[in-house]
């Protein structure tokens, strides 16, 4: 199975670093797993999804970089996985609501394990003309006062529909 355009780009947003590590959440089919992996010599994947489905999936098509220890995938809701404090250097999650609507206590796990300097993508894809309005209203809205600010907004015409990202990093001082 090919990637699509959207997780394709979203991969080529976080261009992770040799040796960082990454959370992705709400990882479905591990797709976005598999290309993160790939991107990421030395470094390593942990993703979380809440269903058990897509957890026993994106093990499956990563089951090369599992075994290597490269890449790890936990199952149920963030807020319940132990994650270690301050152990990602960036956090991403595409099309993933639960980072946009209340009540957002996923802002508060991200906020524990992110590492000082460390950063975040939350993607979506745009299913309407106010779509990345009012995903970035609400991000910022549960990121802000947990010290989150936007560093930047990225757009891309993917197919089948369009795609965007918020970056959010930490406040100074925060």
């Amino acid at each position: 199975m090919r990637a699509s355009e959207r997780l394709t780009w979203a991969a080529g947003l976080v261009d992770p670093a040799p040796g960082e590590r990454v959370l992705e959440v709400g990882c479905g089919h591990g797709v976005l797993v598999a290309l993160l992996a790939a991107r990421l010599p030395g470094g390593h994947v942990v993703a979380v999804d809440r269903s058990p489905a897509m957890v026993a999936a994106a093990t499956a098509r990563n089951r090369a970089a599992v075994d290597a220890g490269r890449v790890t995938v936990h199952g149920g809701p963030l807020v319940e996985v132990e994650l270690p404090e301050r152990g990602f250097d960036v956090v991403v999650s595409f099309d993933v609501r639960a980072f946009w609507t209340p009540p957002g206590a996923e802002w508060d796990v991200v906020d524990r394990v992110l590492a000082t300097g460390g950063r975040i993508l939350v993607g979506c894809s745009v299913m309407g003309p106010d779509t990345v309005e009012r995903v970035l209203a609400g991000v910022l809205r549960a990121a802000g006062p947990r010290g989150f600010t936007e560093h930047a907004l990225h757009r891309a015409e993917t197919s089948p529909l369009p795609a965007a990202a918020v970056e959010l990093r930490r406040a100074p001082g925060g």
